[in-house]
């Protein structure tokens, strides 16, 4: 993007290629996979264009306005209306470890990315729209997808959201938009990596009941910036990232004991 390259167009590519990437593997290793019932189509595209899609664009258009700390400080709200909505809609437990966690978790997130340094009331208004908009798809797709894996595995429902994805994207902006990201080999191996570890393997081995300690991402991200880029942690990044690997820790120690996990409904239908 700092080359000129437009974040729809950036999301776009991600979702096409790794549509074409997922299919094609998923073809060669574990073709039963691909089978699916067709009452199940729309829920896919659903998935693929109000979830996937919809997260990818929200997120790449709010880091393209604000910092990528900012962005994701933002996108991991999702957490917290996944609780809320669990809780009123779903019926699983809001015990008071799960609280504690949650709110460890968050607070430790806005510690790690400098939130105290940002200046949230000076962001770009639209940047701020879209991470928000990054929370609530994200959360739309954490939500959707445990519905899907009550019936499906993992592989099957990130494979065909690519693909609602993709043609979610190339419906709206057209296949030849994709032209625009250029042809050079620098661009092409930032879009395999952005394709593959990016997007692929994160979402593939991702467990939408494990929302909570998906906002250990953060911390990775400081700690690869701190090894690679040469950015500093400060004392209070610190304390957060220690604040959010304790909340990983409660919510461990909980285990899985919800009676509506897909594992769970999956055992007593055997």
């Amino acid at each position: 993007m700092n080359g000129g390259l437009s974040p729809f167009v950036l999301a776009q590519g991600r979702m096409t290629f790794g549509a074409i990437l997922t299919a094609a593997w998923l073809l060669l290793t574990r073709p039963k996979t691909l089978i699916i019932r067709p009452r199940d189509i729309l829920s896919f595209i659903l998935l693929g264009s109000l979830g996937l899609a919809a997260v990818n664009c929200c997120y790449l258009a709010s880091i393209s306005k604000i910092s990528t700390a900012a962005a994701i400080l933002l996108e991991y709200l999702a957490p917290t209306l996944i609780a809320v909505y669990a809780w009123r809609f779903m019926g699983e437990r809001m015990g008071l470890t799960k609280i504690i966690a949650l709110g460890l978790a968050l607070g430790g997130c806005y510690l790690v990315v400098g939130g105290y340094n940002i200046g949230l009331l000076n962001l770009n208004r639209w940047g701020v729209l879209w991470g928000l908009g990054a929370a609530v798809t994200f959360a739309f797709y954490c939500v959707y997808s445990e519905y899907n894996l009550r019936n499906y595995s993992p592989w099957t429902i990130l494979c065909y959201a690519l693909i609602g994805a993709s043609i979610t994207f190339n419906l709206a902006l057209g296949p030849a938009r994709l032209l625009t990201m250029g042809w050079d080999t620098k661009s092409w191996l930032l879009i395999f990596y952005s394709v593959s570890i990016g997007t692929i393997v994160p979402f593939g081995i991702f467990a939408t009941r494990a929302t909570i300690i998906s906002t250990f991402e953060p911390i990775a991200a400081g700690l690869m910036a701190y090894l690679w880029l040469g950015e500093r942690l400060e004392g209070l990044q610190m304390l957060g990232g220690l604040g959010v690997l304790f909340a990983v820790f409660l919510i461990q120690k909980e285990r899985e004991r919800d009676l509506l996990a897909p594992a769970m409904i999956k055992k007593r239908n055997k």
